[in-house]
């Protein structure tokens, strides 16, 4: 009798949430604006990474005048080949990119240290368990 009532009750809470998070379908209506024009843009930048530590070795270079972005970046993959990857932008073209691998001669890649440290272990105790629920499995097809 007790697992009626705790079934009856977890729906009765599905119901009530379900009715407090739902909100109506709101309809969407596009807005048209008039495209915001500002004034030019123009940027560069760059940047080189070289740890000898972690073994990261990346760098970026980009530069922006208007409506057209050049630029480039490269890194050393994990099997030792740097891989460049040269790209541009003019208005809406969208997105042009050349990638290039080569090996690097001579790469090893860093060795990593691990450091283990070790907490003392404690034990723990479970409290027992008084009382199982079981829930019928139905096997076959349901449509």
């Amino acid at each position: 009798m007790s697992l009626k009532v705790v079934v009856v009750l977890v729906a009765f809470v599905g119901v009530i949430a379900a009715q407090h998070y739902y909100q109506p379908q709101q309809h969407y209506q596009p807005q048209h604006h008039e495209e915001e024009h500002h004034g030019p843009v123009h940027y560069e930048f760059n940047y080189d990474i070289h740890d000898d530590h972690t073994g990261d070795v990346h760098g970026r270079k980009e530069a922006r005048k208007d409506d057209q972005t050049q630029g480039e970046y490269y890194l050393i993959d994990a099997d030792g080949h740097k891989r460049t990857v040269t790209y541009h932008v003019d208005g809406k073209s969208g997105f042009i990119a050349q990638v290039h691998r080569e090996p690097i001669k001579g790469y090893q890649a860093p060795q990593q240290v691990h450091k283990v440290i070790a907490a003392p272990v404690h034990k723990i105790l479970a409290a027992p368990v008084h009382k199982v629920l079981s829930v019928p499995v139905h096997h076959g097809h349901y449509y």
